[in-house]
């Protein structure tokens, strides 16, 4: 089963089976700084988690992609607004300008994350942000990832280790990797 499958099964009940912290979730926000007005890329969107909280900013658009059909077509059911445009897609294959872009959640499931924060970077406009980040720690992550065959292998590494590939191709002004939450941020 590969990934797009495994999502696909799972989309149904992801929202049950997945917690986000949403206390947590606007810290991260606050703490990469994210302003009002912006064009925003939301990589591996999953349901749409995401996007309530994106839309506080008064974003100009978002472009919430996912490999996931079936992710995407909950996340639209969420969702009227249209400031929001759900993709099927895989991002690798995803061309766009954005001033933000966030990987929340789903970092993990990129294998080669070199060509994925190039890939993202080479979105950004001058001055644009690339955030990954998770709601819980590194540790829980991957702990929850080793209890299923399909994911076993999709690790979140440390933090500095995401950074020095962000700093391959961007001003790295943030990171944690703490016991609450996993971000790094880079400036282009």
């Amino acid at each position: 089963m590969d990934q797009r499958e495994f999502f696909n099964r799972l989309a149904p009940v992801w929202d049950e089976i997945t917690k986000h912290d949403e206390g947590k979730i606007e810290k991260i926000l606050k703490l990469i700084d994210i302003k009002d007005n912006l064009n925003i890329l939301d990589v591996g969107c999953g349901t749409g988690i995401l996007e309530s909280f994106l839309l506080k900013y008064n974003p100009n658009s978002i472009t919430a992609v996912d490999i996931s059909e079936k992710m995407i077509e909950i996340a639209k059911s969420k969702y009227d607004n249209c400031k929001i445009n759900f993709i099927t897609q895989d991002i690798m294959e995803h061309q766009g300008m954005y001033d933000f872009i966030i990987v929340y959640s789903a970092y993990p499931h990129f294998y080669d994350k070199d060509a994925l924060i190039r890939h993202l970077s080479n979105m950004l406009t001058k001055g644009g942000k690339l955030v990954v980040a998770h709601s819980d720690s590194r540790e829980k992550i991957n702990k929850v990832h080793s209890r299923h065959q399909e994911v076993k292998d999709d690790r979140l590494p440390p933090a500095i280790d995401t950074a020095n590939i962000f700093s391959k191709y961007l001003y790295v002004n943030l990171v944690i990797d703490n016991d609450e939450m996993y971000v790094v941020c880079g400036i282009k």
